[in-house]
């Protein structure tokens, strides 16, 4: 989601107020650390996130309040997917921890020394420790290099699309490598397909029919802004934002056809489980198929 930043800090002067409520988590969990409300650094973090609350129309987006939902909906997740890297993946909710990061980039097993050393050193310092996104507006991410996912956002699909960024990983032998091919132009959007799929994919298993309609309208805009920033940022990134509303309140109305019929039994179950494609395979289409 940090991609979204791209349209520049310029867009808070369209501000006007925001608000933000005390977190409440759901319990306890070995990978997932919680900030406590802060209301003025969380006031603060809210205004400057409000130029990417419209592109996503999202006012959730960064809210730094977290709630037992997203979080139980995350939790979830970790209990279902097994994986020693991903295991060992840190969540951090709406914390401010640079010492902690700092050490897990460390002690970071899963990715070799000279990695963390030249790149993941300078993104540490910088996202992590001297610009956070406890306060600054980059969004929700993964940390590759310290092996932590960073949630600021009240939105169950965006802690699934990192968490699913951290399960991508996992599953990669040379994960090191992984994240520095992302420097290469494009890569980065075939990893956040990759993170977008394994998300829908999960809430397709657990049969979370309404999530699932939801991740479309928030997770395709927050794609396309990555597609559209190849083409004329911070114009191109609006665009792809747009077009990515438009594809994602297709699909998801395309799949809420689909379930009905399901329901109705005038169609077989066969296509319930979505299959990553293009977004513009969708617009082509005309319609929503089975594509995440």
């Amino acid at each position: 989601m940090r991609r979204i930043a791209a349209v520049g800090l310029s867009g808070v002067l369209m501000v006007g107020c925001a608000t933000t409520t005390p977190y409440v988590g759901q319990g306890p969990h070995r990978q997932v650390t919680r900030g406590a409300a802060i209301p003025p650094i969380d006031f603060v973090g809210n205004v400057l996130a409000l130029p990417f609350k419209l592109i996503l129309w999202d006012w959730r987006f960064a809210n730094h309040s977290i709630s037992a939902q997203t979080e139980a909906v995350l939790v979830q997740y970790l209990d279902a997917r097994t994986l020693p890297a991903f295991e060992d993946t840190a969540y951090r909710l709406n914390q401010y921890a640079p010492g902690a990061d700092v050490g897990a980039l460390i002690h970071n097993r899963h990715i070799a020394w000279p990695y963390r050393l030249l790149l993941g050193l300078p993104t540490t310092l910088i996202f992590d420790v001297l610009l956070p996104g406890r306060l600054f507006p980059w969004g929700d991410y993964y940390n590759p290099f310290t092996n932590a996912v960073h949630l600021y956002s009240d939105e169950p699909p965006i802690a699934l699309h990192e968490a699913g960024h951290a399960y991508d990983y996992a599953k990669k032998r040379y994960k090191g490598t992984y994240a520095v091919v992302r420097l290469i132009p494009f890569v980065d959007l075939y990893q956040e397909w990759q993170a977008t799929g394994e998300a829908v994919h999960y809430l397709v298993e657990i049969h979370d029919r309404e999530t699932e309609l939801h991740a479309y309208k928030i997770l395709w805009p927050a794609y396309g802004t990555y597609v559209g920033s190849y083409i004329f940022a911070p114009i191109g990134t609006i665009g792809g934002a747009l077009l990515g509303h438009v594809a994602g309140r297709a699909k998801s109305a395309g799949r809420r056809r689909y379930y009905e019929e399901l329901d109705a039994g005038r169609t077989s179950p066969a296509s319930a489980t979505p299959e990553a494609a293009p977004l513009s395979a969708t617009l082509r289409s005309g319609q929503a198929g089975a594509q995440p």
